[in-house]
């Protein structure tokens, strides 16, 4: 039912206006006497106590400039404040929604001057600085860090411990489950060796794999091979999925792709095996003019497919026989394409595939023996190295080494310390006596000197031990560079690098006692994989070195049983000793027969 309101001109009853006069002196009293009810927690009062607190809290009073200073008490205050002139300058400072042009231009002029100073900087420090001087700017997208990343590798990188460039990955972290394109994310990392952001970035790489092109898988799989990250799981689903669509990637990510697979040791011989066929296939449609342009190969990815294989222990026939019948046509042509550095990598491949392609090994010979001034002495190392466990040593064959060995004798000074051991072993292997090229063994001794202080480039160096101690073992400043270089190659010493540093070492008259002391140590750690020839062997160099009989008894008890079948490659004592005790039965029989 609707309300019922009086008329107007109806008159008030008397009772009604008594209460009325009653409520309105109750209501008069506290407005007369201005009594404030309510919390005292600066809400209903000044700004300034709502952000900072009540102001009757010690140490909390609001200060008359709006300028709140420190967090204790006033009691001990100076005031030092000198009131400006204008009294407008007194005023509360309000700031206004609505900014002039030339301010709102300024403020927003980071979005250029931010992409211009990475592009105008040219080292590490000056893109990283770029960077700080803009890190309050907000909001910053993912193109912004992007940009910094990519200037960053386009400069050679930096240092992963700089607190500039954690600055930059501890931001992006933050949004890692945003980005989009994160395999190129994961290059820029891997470049910069960022690995705990790498395998951050891969969580979320995981579940996208599917949704990537071919192009993309690829990139992940290079990502991966640049930082040499091992994720078996991860790898094994980019080559599930790259497989079907193999035919749509160029051969540059072809070799990409098996180059990863090689640099993170993964092996998939499934996924080589396709690339290896689909490589082939195009190579024999461009022969016949039936290929897309820019969809075969060159020589050099041949060659790199093939070292990639190598390292993998992927022996392809069928590859390795098309690639070096590429070789020959092309040398014999003299077409563009094999280069001293593309036939070294293809030499070397084969060789350590144990592929014997004497087709290739002839060709390439043949055209050093020409165009010797064209290869570079890293080049004929590798070369040489490859083809002389396998050529016949006929008399034009040694001519060719002999040039070969000569032209790296002049140019020594542009060899690293890895070419340095290739060019040792070489030389090793055509001169057996030290009669073929005298004098060759101290220039590239001396060479190897002067490369002492490089600490990081690994090589051969048990190898190149035992070689200069049959051709200088009197060379103590040299056998002190090789004791010094060891170090940080005994980490991945295999049992036979043990053998013959220790029989190097022992040949020599240098003597190292830290050495002595390592080498059992690391060998200790890989008793397993040492044969009882091996074992026999090192011990009785380390005997020579002056090992104690205790450490020698101890190492003999937790090694494997000494040999009884003597081997033609030991040096050890048990072996000889059960060689001559054959011999000895082998008298006796035949005298008592």
């Amino acid at each position: 039912m609707g309300r019922r309101w009086p008329s107007i001109g109806a008159a008030k009853q008397p009772e009604v206006q008594a209460v009325q006069a009653d409520r309105l002196s109750v209501c008069l009293a506290p407005l007369l006497q201005q009594v404030r009810f309510g919390p005292k927690d600066g809400r209903p009062g000044r700004r300034e106590h709502h952000k900072f607190g009540a102001a009757d809290r010690k140490g909390t009073y609001y200060y008359r400039f709006h300028k709140l200073i420190g967090k204790a008490n006033w009691r001990k205050y100076t005031e030092r404040y000198i009131a400006p002139r204008a009294v407008e300058n007194r005023q509360r400072w309000i700031p206004t929604p609505w900014p002039t042009w030339t301010q709102s231009k300024h403020a927003h002029s980071w979005n250029w001057r931010l992409p211009k100073g990475l592009a105008a900087a040219t080292s590490a420090d000056e893109v990283l600085e770029v960077w700080v001087q803009f890190r309050h700017k907000h909001p910053k997208r993912t193109f912004h860090y992007f940009k910094v990343l990519k200037r960053l590798t386009d400069v050679g990188g930096c240092e992963r411990t700089d607190w500039r460039l954690r600055f930059i990955t501890s931001r992006l972290r933050k949004i890692h489950r945003k980005v989009l394109n994160l395999p190129r994310l994961a290059k820029y990392y891997a470049e910069l060796k960022c690995i705990d952001e790498m395998e951050h970035v891969s969580r979320f790489l995981r579940k996208m794999l599917p949704k990537y092109t071919s192009h993309q898988l690829v990139l992940v799989a290079h990502a991966f091979a640049i930082a040499k990250l091992q994720d078996k799981h991860m790898m094994e689903e980019v080559a599930r999925l790259v497989e079907p669509q193999l035919s749509e990637i160029t051969p540059l990510e072809m070799v990409r792709l098996a180059q990863a697979f090689a640099s993170t040791e993964v092996c998939h011989y499934t996924l080589l095996g396709q690339i290896s066929a689909q490589a082939q296939v195009r190579v024999q449609q461009a022969s016949e003019g039936q290929g897309l342009p820019g969809s075969c190969p060159s020589f050099l990815q041949l060659a790199e497919l093939a070292e990639a294989f190598a390292q993998l222990k992927f022996q392809d026939y069928s590859f390795l026989e098309m690639a070096s019948f590429q070789a020959a046509a092309l040398l014999r042509e003299g077409r563009a394409g094999p280069t001293p550095p593309a036939l070294a990598l293809l030499c070397r491949a084969c060789a350590r595939l144990k592929v014997h392609e004497v087709q290739l090994f002839e060709a390439v010979l043949a055209h050093v023996s020409e165009h010797w001034y064209d290869y570079p002495a890293s080049c004929l190392a590798d070369i040489g190295l490859a083809l002389a466990p396998v050529m016949p040593t006929s008399e034009p064959v040694m001519d060719v080494y002999r040039r070969m060995l000569s032209q790296i004798r002049q140019d020594r000074d542009t060899l690293s310390l890895r070419q340095v051991g290739t060019a040792v072993r070489f030389m090793a292997e055509v001169d057996h006596k030290g009669e073929f090229m005298p004098g060759l063994a101290q220039v590239l001794a001396r060479r190897l000197m002067d490369l002492r202080d490089e600490t990081k480039e690994c090589y051969d160096v048990a190898r190149v031990a035992e070689i200069f101690s049959r051709r200088c073992p009197e060379e103590h400043a040299l056998f002190s560079t090789l004791c010094r270089h060891l170090h940080r190659h005994l980490g991945f010493f295999e049992p036979v690098d043990f053998v013959r540093f220790a029989r190097g070492l022992a040949a020599a008259e240098y003597r190292d006692d830290r050495v002595a002391h390592a080498l059992p140590k690391w060998a200790e750690k890989r008793l397993r994989e040492f044969s009882p020839h091996d074992w026999d062997s090192f011990l009785t160099s380390m005997s020579r070195l002056g090992t104690s009989a205790e450490k020698l008894s101890q190492l003999r008890d937790s090694g494997p049983a000494p040999p009884t079948e003597p081997a033609t490659f030991s040096g050890g004592q048990a072996a000889r000793a059960a060689l001559a005790a054959r011999s000895t039965q082998a008298e006796r029989e035949a005298v008592a027969s």
